[in-house]
């Protein structure tokens, strides 16, 4: 086969005797195939993933798809309204597709707002606090360069809810565009960058004690990963009075999407350049702007999780009496923390719109998912990496603290985490039987099932887009929280049969 033409077949997938498959083409994960599939045709389970719509360039997503996805998402909206749209930093894939998604919108009588290449966060900033009522984000995926993502923000800048994700899909599906007459054909308009980002820099210096950040005169190495924050992070730096050493500063395309060992080696060298150069911390932030990586000032990596309890330490700190929000798979070390300083948390679904929804509720002064990404909903309420590292440097300027003493002074915890393969079909069962097993000791029921064992709990979760669950443990020590999350795999493995 030539090496340009292959198929790719995912983990967990079936495929039934004298099928044939053509070249090019990728069975998802857990996918049935009974009948043969040819060149083009797609068997997608639905549009929508977390992600936003999401496919492989030019096989599953083709400008032609962009095009209608952009007349079904206008259609849902009022004639004459304004739609921001915007890509990641660099590269030519997504560049194609956006404008795909361009031609489509004006068609169905929507006006375009062209904002270039900003940072997510920034989009969703700048949407919030315009007329717009809607945006698109274009952008190749993090995790795979040959995969392209297109999310779609309504008019608070947060991304559309299920109930919108259908109307767009069943106006797709029917191929039921709004054609707008002459007269109403929707207009494209590119702004300036700097009215988009300066908008953005002078809402968030209004939220950090900047003189406060100054005189720290913090030492950090940041990471840029290739993308579009350092449009406006030096700037941002700059004013701050922080003295930076930079790595990954320049937008390269080819270094866009990284693999999670990728991924790993790039922290791993951050790591050893902060400790070498004995500097505050190192910080690594994702192409999108929206998450953040951190190393503290010994060099030690702090995962996503330990960031999310940092974070939770030092604002309640300042915030007595406030509220967290935090996925229903985070560390009872947050429960802990609360009491100390008199603090809630609250625990939502794992899933970002869940969580970034939690932020318009009252009192809540922090939300984290766990995996680098946080919310101030003094800003806005989305997931926004920039602001997390202005607020990390205030929040350690303001108790007069390294990064290093926050996290020994942290309360300990033991987590593990494993994956378990099931069929789409069985997932169902695999959930009722849980339930109705567990009932006794279930805890109250947010997201997937979470048993309760007094000084140790498990948490089983169906992945949303792949056929596989989560099994998350935490229990006294690193071998009993792995021994816990091994035991309720087999659990799950054991419930398919």
């Amino acid at each position: 086969m030539n090496e340009h033409r292959l198929t790719i077949i995912q983990e967990a997938a079936i495929i039934q005797p004298n099928i044939k498959i053509w070249p090019d083409k990728e069975i998802e994960a857990g996918a049935v195939i009974n009948s043969s599939i040819i060149w083009g045709s797609q068997g997608k389970r639905s549009l929508f993933s977390r992600f936003g719509v999401t496919g492989l360039v030019n096989v599953d997503l083709t400008p032609e798809f962009a095009a209608k996805l952009g007349a079904a998402y206008g259609a849902i909206l009022p004639k004459g309204s304004i739609v921001c749209i915007n890509r990641d930093s660099s590269h030519r894939t997504s560049r194609m597709i956006k404008r795909a998604v361009i031609a489509g919108l004006p068609s169905a009588g929507i006006n375009v707002h062209d904002i270039n290449q900003v940072p997510i966060p920034v989009a969703r900033y700048f949407i919030r606090n315009t007329d717009a009522v809607g945006g698109v984000h274009v952008r190749l995926s993090p995790h795979d360069q040959r995969v392209v993502d297109i999310r779609f923000f309504d008019q608070h800048g947060l991304d559309i809810n299920k109930t919108t994700e259908r109307k767009v899909e069943n106006l797709y599906f029917r191929e039921d565009f709004r054609r707008v007459y002459l007269d109403d054909l929707g207009s494209i308009e590119v702004l300036e960058n700097s009215n988009v980002t300066n908008l953005y820099l002078e809402g968030l210096m209004k939220v950090v004690d900047k003189q406060l950040v100054q005189h720290r005169r913090f030492r950090l190495v940041i990471d840029y990963a290739n993308g579009s924050a350092t449009q406006l992070l030096p700037n941002i730096f700059n004013r701050l009075g922080c003295e930076v050493i930079v790595l990954n500063a320049n937008m390269e395309e080819s270094r866009f999407s990284r693999t999670s060992e990728e991924l790993e080696k790039d922290i791993q060298r951050l790591a050893t350049i902060t400790a070498s150069l004995d500097n505050d911390m190192g910080i690594r932030i994702d192409p999108g702007g929206e998450r953040i990586w951190v190393v503290d000032d010994r060099g030690r990596i702090l995962d996503g999780m330990k960031m999310l309890v940092v974070m939770t330490s030092l604002l309640l700190r300042k915030h007595p009496n406030g509220t967290v929000a935090a996925p229903v798979s985070a560390p009872s070390a947050l429960q802990h923390i609360a009491k100390r300083y008199d603090g809630n948390i609250i625990q939502t679904k794992v899933l970002a719109h869940a969580l970034m929804s939690a932020a318009n509720r009252e009192g809540v002064v922090l939300v984290g998912d766990g995996t680098g990404g946080f919310v101030f909903p003094i800003l806005h309420p989305a997931f926004d990496g920039l602001l997390a590292i202005v607020k990390l440097l205030e929040l350690l300027a303001t108790f007069d603290m390294r990064l290093s003493n926050v996290v020994d002074d942290l309360p300990a915890y033991y987590m593990s985490r494993t994956m378990v393969n099931c069929p789409w079909e069985s997932k169902g069962k695999v959930m009722r039987i849980l339930s109705e097993q567990y009932r006794e000791r279930r805890s109250k029921p947010i997201d997937g099932i979470k048993i309760d064992l007094g000084k140790e709990w498990v948490l089983i979760l169906p992945d949303a887009d792949r056929p596989l669950f989560h099994v998350v443990a935490e229990s006294v020590s690193n071998e009993q929280a792995q021994a816990l999350a091994e035991k309720y795999a087999r659990v799950v493995s054991g419930l398919q049969q």
